[in-house]
Order: structure tokens, then sequence, then C-alpha cells
């Protein structure tokens, strides 16, 4: 008997510190708490991408230590080489290639991480768009349940017609199949969005942000001028022209004027001549197109919200139209529907606007990266 009451009571202390354990330890949330930067900040933090980018920097230092190694080794010997590999070791030549070709791979990485901004913001804006496009269906769906309850009302008591009963059954069916339809969307473009986070792609994610228009204050002269030091293009242009001109340079020491070699290697330098001089225009020409799409975007949000008010009115009118007799629930269904469109095409245009932002930001410091 002892021995039955002592296990009872070994059991019930067992159950007692199991429950307060548990009772203690902090429970998990499976569903991941993302604004739009800290989204950003774990593409960036999670991208196999730029660890690769890392690494190729890393490749490109080594390689510039070796070259000044190279040139210090010839440097410090007591003769010459008498060759162009000799001249090109004497004016540093190799190093400096080296150091331009590391600098364009840190440029190649800031635009990935811009890229990385790019995509993530749109893959964000694409699942908010979603979630709104389902809670308007659910909506759509609530109303169109409520005028078809009201409609049978109004048949019950002989004041609407047969048609009209089957009109509020087919929004009805219509309400169902569009829900049905936007939640298999929500699905898709969250699963996209952790795709971009590179996070398991059924991770539940919940967005504090919303569509909030960006703020655009530059000063577009000031930003070409910019662009000519900052811009990928650009900075890998001259420093292509710097060293064709000092191979050219480091040749010509060696073979006269009247060689196939120099005469190659003066040609090149004219070659990329002619592509520096054009070089700029490009530049201007894709900023101030970048600029003109940022202000056309800021335009379709002022149309879109015109729009939304302009829908949301008639959608009021019509309600108390068809309350009054005086319209069809076919008027009301078209007058939600027109609603509905407007407000979902002010979210596009939101996110038009503030991608559109990104790319302009994106041409004025980084560039075209082939």
């Amino acid at each position: 008997m002892k021995r039955l009451v002592l296990s009872v009571m070994l059991v019930c202390m067992t159950l007692i510190t199991s429950i307060l354990t548990y009772a203690d330890t902090p429970q998990t949330n499976d569903t991941k708490k993302l604004s739009l930067n800290q989204a950003i900040d774990e593409a960036i933090k999670n991208s196999t991408d730029l660890k690769v980018s890392d690494l190729d920097i890393e490749i490109k230092e080594i390689e510039l230590d070796q070259a000044k190694r190279s040139e210090k080794k010839y440097e410090n010997s007591d003769f010459s080489l008498g060759t162009v590999e000799g001249f090109q070791l004497d004016a540093n030549m190799y190093s400096k290639a080296a150091q331009n070709a590391l600098d364009e791979e840190k440029i190649k990485k800031d635009y990935k991480i811009e890229d990385l901004k790019y995509k993530t913001t749109q893959a964000y804006y694409g699942a908010l768009q979603a979630k709104d496009y389902y809670e308007v269906t659910k909506n759509n769906l609530a109303n169109a349940q409520k005028s078809r309850d009201n409609v049978k009302k109004k048949y019950d008591l002989g004041v609407a017609s047969k048609s009209d009963l089957y009109m509020g059954d087919i929004a009805l069916d219509e309400a169902k199949a569009n829900l049905e339809t936007s939640k298999i969307k929500m699905q898709s473009a969250y699963r996209g969005l952790n795709m971009a986070l590179n996070y398991p792609l059924d991770t539940k994610l919940e967005l504090t942000s919303k569509f909030e228009q960006q703020k655009f204050d530059v000063d577009l002269t000031k930003d070409i001028l910019n662009a000519y030091e900052k811009r990928f293009d650009m900075i890998q242009i001259n420093n292509n022209y710097e060293i064709v001109k000092l191979d050219f340079k480091t040749n010509s020491t060696k073979y006269p004027s009247n060689t196939y070699v120099y005469k190659t290697k003066e040609r090149n330098v004219a070659k990329v001549e002619n592509l520096m001089a054009n070089s700029k225009q490009m530049v201007e020409f894709d900023i101030k197109s970048k600029y003109d799409n940022v202000n056309n975007n800021k335009r379709q949000i002022e149309i879109a919200k015109s729009n939304v008010d302009k829908a949301n009115e008639v959608l009021r009118l019509k309600k108390l139209s068809y309350d009054a007799g005086m319209s069809t629930l076919l008027e009301v269904q078209e007058a939600a529907n027109t609603a509905y469109s407007a407000n979902i095409a002010l979210s596009q245009a939101i996110s038009a606007y503030n991608l559109s932002i990104i790319d302009y930001n994106k041409a004025v410091n980084i560039g075209t990266v082939r």
C-alpha cells in the first residue's frame, strides 16, 4: 500500500514539475513579423549571391597582392627585362589593373544589394497587394451575401422579381469564386516573398508595413553630375581607358609607329575614346528618363486616389438608390466592382511609384552592371 501511495505521489510530482517547466519555457510563434525595411535587411543577410560576391572580392584582393609583389620583386632586382612586360611592371600597370578590377567587383556587390532591395520591395508590395485583394474579395463576398439576403426578403414580400433573386445568386457565386482565386494568389505572393528572403517557402509572415507613398525630393542636375563619378559603367570605361593608354605607352617604348603592334595599340586607345565620347549623354538620358518615370507614377497616384473617392461615392449613391427602388441590383454590383478595381489600382500605383524611386537611385549611384 505504501509503495502504491509513493508511486502516485511520484507521478503527481513529475506531472507538476512538467507543467511548471512548460509554463516557464518561452513559447515560440511560427509567424515572422516583418516591416519592409526588415525584409530588405533579411534578404541582404540571407543572400547566397552576396556571399559569392564577397568571395569574388577576396579573389581580386589576392590578385592585387600578387601583382604588387611581382612589381616589387622586379623593382628590387638588379637587371631590366628590356621587354614590354618589363616596362609594364615598371609602370605598375598590373597592380593598377588589379586595383581597378577590385574596385569594380565591390561596385558589382553594391549593385546586387540595390537589386535585392528592388526585388524584395517588389515582392513585399506584391504580397501586400495580394492580401489587400483577398480582404477586398472577402468584403465583396459579405456584401454579395447581404445583397442576396435583402433581395430574398423583398422577393418573399413580393416587391422584387425572380430575375433579381437569380442575379443575387449569380453575384454571390462569383464573389465566392473570386475569394478562392484571391486566396491562391495571396499564397503564391507570400511564397514569392519568402523566396526573395531566402526563407523556407511556406514560412508564415505578418507584414507590418503598408502602402505608403515615399518621398522624392532630388536635385536632378546634381544627381547627373554625381552619376558621372559614381556609376559603374562610367568608372569601368575610365578604368579601361587608363589601362589601354598605359598599354599603348609601354608598347610604344619598344615598337615604332610603323609596326603592327603600335598601330593596333594606338587604335585601341582611339576606340575607347570614341566609346567615352557619348557615355555622359547616355547617362544623362538614362537618369532623366527614370526621373520622368517617377513623376509620371506620382501623377498616376493622384488620379487613382481621385478615382477611389469617386467610385466609393457612386457605390454609396447606388445603394441608396436601390433601397429606394430606383436602381437594379446589377447596377449596385457594377458600382461595387468599380470601387474594388479603383482600390486595387491605387495600391498598384503606389507600388509602381516607390519602385521607380529605387530604380532612379540605382541609376544615379550604380548605373548599368554587366
